[in-house]
């Protein structure tokens, strides 16, 4: 449970950074934080299995 709750701040912080410095546009925000959620998703999903071997 601990690392789901890291990888989620960890992922937050990321998010936050890249839309505060980086993407000025509006489209371009909602595309990063379209393809950040599939990726937190999926390393989520990479954990969850790895819990139950």
């Amino acid at each position: 449970m601990l690392r789901k709750v890291l990888v989620f701040v960890v992922w937050f912080a990321i998010l936050a950074a890249v839309n505060k410095f980086l993407i000025e546009p509006v489209w371009g925000e909602l595309v990063f934080t379209a393809i950040s959620t599939g990726v937190m998703v999926y390393l989520l999903g990479r954990l969850d299995r790895g819990a139950e071997h």
